[in-house]
Formats: structure tokens, C-alpha cells, sequence
């Protein structure tokens, strides 16, 4: 009869801690949908959207939700597009990494976003249209 208490208790005490588990995961969402109709990738915990037009090239950034402050770091954006390859420099503006505009030749292409933080930390980020 104790071991048949102690079994319960200690699956009442699984299942409670599971439960705890599902709920802190489930508030580090991060969302795919992009806000600046671009592309969203994700590195770091943190989404990625890169904007290419022919007015200039835009890389957002989310952390859990908040806008990241891109006003003292730098980056650079590799763009493939119809066999042909692009660098594109990119420097900071409050939340935003702007540089010049590309024209596409297609509308499919691969990009690789390198950013460098403030803090001097890097991340890289890896795009492809679908």
C-alpha cells in the first residue's frame, strides 16, 4: 500500500513538472511570418528578416518579440541570384542594418547575412526564397 502511494506521488510529481516545462517553452514563440515582406530566418533564438529592393537592402531582427538595437553594429549580406554573386555592406540604423538596393535578375535567390553586434559577438544568418 506505500509503494502504491509512493508510485502516484511521484507520477503526480512527473506530470506536474512536465507541465511547467510546456508552459516556459511555450512563451519563446518565435514567429515566421515576415512584417517587412521579406524573408525570415532564424540564428540564435533571434528571427531575421532580409529585405532586398531595388531602394536598398533591410535586415530586421526580433528577440522574443522585442525589436534588437542595431544602432552601433555592422554586417554584411552575400546574395546569390541567376549564377551571380553580390556583397552587399550593411550598417546600422536604431533597428534596422540598411545597404544598397540589388535588382534581381530572378526572384528566387540564397543569402548569408553576417552581423556583428555592439558587443562584438557575430551571428550568421543563413536566407533562401522558396
Amino acid at each position: 500500500m506505500k509503494s502504491i502511494k509512493l508510485l502516484w506521488c511521484a507520477l503526480a510529481l512527473g506530470l506536474g513538472l512536465n507541465t511547467v516545462s510546456a508552459i516556459a517553452q511555450g512563451k519563446d514563440i518565435h514567429s515566421t511570418e515576415p512584417k517587412y515582406g521579406g524573408i525570415v530566418s532564424e540564428s540564435n533564438h533571434m528571427e531575421f528578416e532580409l529585405v532586398v529592393k531595388p531602394e536598398g537592402t533591410s535586415l530586421y531582427a526580433m528577440d522574443h518579440g522585442q525589436p534588437v538595437d542595431f544602432s552601433k553594429a555592422s554586417g554584411k549580406v552575400i546574395l546569390l541570384n541567376d549564377g551571380q554573386k553580390k556583397e552587399i555592406v550593411l550598417t546600422g540604423n536604431s533597428t534596422v542594418l540598411q545597404g544598397e538596393g540589388v535588382e534581381l535578375k530572378t526572384p528566387a535567390y540564397t543569402a548569408l547575412a553576417t552581423v556583428e553586434f555592439a558587443n562584438k559577438k557575430k551571428t550568421t544568418v543563413r536566407f533562401k526564397t522558396k
